[in-house]
């Protein structure tokens, strides 16, 4: 999933047409809310042929027409995340669906894509494991940002449903007796868990009761493994269902994250490895210093590209190697370098807001 929005991006942000529509909408995960979602999608599609046939020829612009109206007409609104965007020019038509809500919802016109929301979400991935803990069996999960992208199946995972009941008439009646069972069953789960993860830090959320999630870091032997856990509601167990409440609970960790960032920021300070000119940040990423960008989600701006060495802020996006907004070129940079690009609601010292490279020298 990662390389394939990489791969998106890298051919978004280098395409050559001289018309491309970006169209971006906010939606929803479940149903009654995402039927809104189609009504939405469907006006942003018929405001785009619209604003095409308004300043263009129909002949010059039916391939696009074509194009827009099929992706809306094929969309299943049933696996929507938190957005969607579609970007249609001569040679593509995508569509991209979002752990993140868009500040840019609506349709963009001109000779590049707006590839932020591409950006941000590659820039923002948290890997983890969600387990459903049930009556049932022990069901384990691979998710990425808003998305359960696996359902693990191997010699660890599914495990059966509790197989330490008891067995004996006298005993059934004795609380310790049974909490004892439950504990080993629980041992056993922890146990296959570690077997599956080794040595990666790689945390899981729990899907349980309260008291099963109690006596899990009880006898787990890694508790720092288990990043939480949500109550288990057994009529909404569904695949769809668990990572939404599962992505809601883990955003939390971003803002973690985040913290770690703006400390590496600082430190770097100090070491004299921070550079906040943005003709300086273009030139850094081109060399192949970048090690860590970071951008406030507000900043945007458009940008002129002179030469492999030189930018110019502009205000109008619309011309010939205009940039709609450099920071999702400078992103790409830094990746294709080995760095990392995170865009944050706003970074705490104001003297490196709004946009930071930290480098490597």
């Amino acid at each position: 999933m990662i390389m394939f929005e990489k791969q998106l991006l890298q051919r978004l942000i280098r395409v050559q047409d001289e018309l491309c529509v970006t169209i971006s909408v906010n939606t929803h995960r479940t149903h009654p809310d995402n039927l809104s979602d189609r009504i939405k999608i469907k006006n942003f599609t018929r405001e785009a042929i619209d604003r095409l046939l308004d300043k263009h020829a129909k002949k010059d612009v039916s391939g696009l027409i074509e194009k827009l109206e099929k992706i809306e007409h094929d969309l299943d609104i049933n696996y929507n995340l938190d957005s969607l965007h579609i970007f249609v020019s001569d040679t593509i038509a995508e569509v991209f669906k979002s752990s993140w809500e868009t500040n840019q919802e609506g349709v963009h016109i001109s000779n590049t894509f707006a590839v932020r929301p591409l950006v941000k979400e590659i820039g923002r991935q948290t890997s983890y494991l969600v387990m459903l803990l049930s009556q049932s069996g022990v069901h384990l999960f691979g998710a990425l940002n808003g998305r359960i992208v696996e359902d693990i199946s191997n010699e660890e995972f599914p495990i059966p449903e509790n197989q330490f009941y008891n067995t004996f008439p006298d005993k059934s009646s004795d609380a310790k007796h049974l909490d004892d069972l439950l504990k080993e069953y629980l041992n056993r789960v922890d146990k296959a868990l570690l077997r599956y993860i080794g040595e990666e830090k790689m945390v899981t959320l729990v899907f349980c009761t309260e008291d099963n999630y109690s006596k899990l870091l009880q006898v787990a032997d890694r508790p720092s493994i288990y990043y939480g856990y949500l109550p288990i509601d057994y009529n909404n167990i569904e695949t769809h269902q668990l990572e939404s409440r599962a992505w809601n609970f883990m955003k939390q960790e971003l803002v973690r994250k985040n913290d770690d960032y703006f400390k590496e920021l600082d430190a770097a300070v100090g070491k004299g490895l921070v550079i906040t000119d943005l003709q300086e940040i273009y030139r850094a990423c081109q060399d192949g210093r970048g090690d860590l960008l970071i951008v406030q989600e507000s900043f945007h701006q458009a940008v002129k590209i002179l030469s492999d060495r030189d930018i110019e802020p502009v205000e109008n996006n619309i011309g010939l190697d205009t940039i709609d907004d450099i920071s999702s070129l400078l992103a790409l940079l830094v990746d294709e370098k080995g760095g990392q690009t995170v865009y944050v609601p706003e970074i705490p010292n104001e003297e490196l807001q709004p946009i930071a490279l930290k480098t490597r020298y």
